[in-house]
C-alpha cells in the first residue's frame, strides 16, 4: 500500500483477509437504461459483503438514481454491515475500477478515513489466482459506525451554479466525448445532450487501463495536459455520480486535494430545461 494512496493491492488484501478490523465490500450498479441488476460474478472475495447503493444506501425518495443518503440513513445502513468506527474497509467491484470508487467517496463524504479501493478489483484478484467463495457474507453483529458528513465533498446543482458564476475552479465531466458534445445519445431517457457551460471533458476510461487505475505519475501527466490546476477546486460530474468518483479517485492519487463530486450529475442537469447546456 502506497503512502497516502487510496488503493490497496490484491496481495495486501490476501495477506490481511483475517484481520479483526477488516471489512470487504463489493460494489455493484444496475445496468443503465434497463435497470436490471448487474450479472452475478463467478465468485466473491472471501468475507465480502454487498454494498447496495442502488436500493438501500441511498436517498430512496430521490428522482435521481443512487443519490447520496442523509448521514443518519448512511449510518443506520452501514451499521447493519457490521462496520465500526475503527474498521479498515476495502471495496472492490467486478469490472476492476468502476463502481468501487463511488463507495470509497461515499465513505469519505461521511468522514471515514480508513476506506480503500482494491486496485484491479475482482478481475485482478482472479488473475492472481486468489481464492473466491460462492456467496456474499451476511454480518451477524451490528457495528458502531458514526457518520460525520463532509459537505464540501458533495455538490448539488445550486453549488454548481454558484461555482459557474464565480469561476473559482474547474468542472470536469467523466462521460464519453460523444455524450459530452451531444453527438451521442444519452443512455437514460429524457436527458438532453451536451454539457455544463465551461466544463472540461475527461472520459473516465482514460484513467483506467487493463482494469486498473493508472499510476500516479501517469495521472499527473493526464491532468496536467487538460490544464487542471492543483490550486483550483475541481468538481467532477458524470451521468449519475458514479464514474465521477473514478475521476475523484484519480485526482486523489495524482495529489489533488480540493475536489468534490456533483451528485445529481447529468441526470439532474440534463433533465428538463432548467439548467444551461452547451453542445459541441
Amino acid at each position: 500500500m502506497q503512502h497516502n494512496s487510496a488503493l490497496i493491492s490484491p496481495l495486501w488484501l490476501s495477506n490481511h483477509l483475517h484481520d479483526d478490523n477488516l471489512v470487504v465490500l463489493m460494489a455493484t450498479m444496475n445496468v443503465i437504461g434497463s435497470g436490471e441488476p448487474e450479472a452475478a460474478p463467478v465468485g466473491y472475495i472471501p468475507g465480502a459483503q454487498r454494498f447496495d447503493f442502488e436500493q438501500s444506501i441511498c436517498e430512496r425518495d430521490s428522482p435521481f438514481p443512487h443519490t447520496m443518503p442523509t448521514a443518519e440513513l448512511f449510518e443506520k445502513e452501514v451499521r447493519k454491515l457490521g462496520i465500526n468506527q475503527d474498521s479498515l474497509i476495502v471495496v472492490y467491484d467486478n469490472q476492476g475500477i468502476l463502481t468501487a470508487p463511488r463507495v470509497w467517496w461515499m465513505f469519505k463524504a461521511m468522514g471515514h478515513k480508513k476506506i480503500f479501493v482494491l486496485q484491479g478489483g475482482l478481475p485482478k484478484w482472479l488473475q492472481l489466482g486468489f481464492d473466491i467463495q460462492d456467496q456474499v457474507n451476511i454480518p451477524y453483529v451490528e457495528g458502531d459506525f458514526i457518520s460525520c458528513y463532509q459537505s464540501q465533498l458533495i455538490c448539488d446543482a445550486q453549488d454548481v451554479i454558484t461555482f459557474l458564476d464565480g469561476q473559482h475552479g474547474q468542472l470536469v465531466d467523466a462521460r464519453s466525448s460523444g455524450r459530452f458534445k451531444g453527438t451521442e445519445r444519452e443512455p437514460r431517457a429524457g436527458l438532453r445532450g451536451g454539457h455544463m457551460p465551461d466544463a472540461i471533458n475527461l472520459p473516465f476510461v482514460r484513467c483506467v487501463k487493463n482494469n486498473e487505475l493508472l499510476a500516479p505519475a501517469q495521472l499527473v501527466t493526464l491532468f496536467g495536459q487538460l490544464g487542471l490546476e492543483r490550486e483550483n477546486r475541481l468538481i467532477f460530474s458524470c451521468g449519475s455520480g458514479v464514474t465521477a468518483c473514478i475521476l475523484a479517485l484519480a485526482a486523489h492519487e495524482a495529489g489533488y486535494g480540493n475536489i468534490a463530486v456533483y451528485d445529481g450529475s447529468w441526470c439532474e442537469w440534463g433533465g428538463g430545461d432548467k439548467f444551461p447546456v452547451t453542445v459541441g
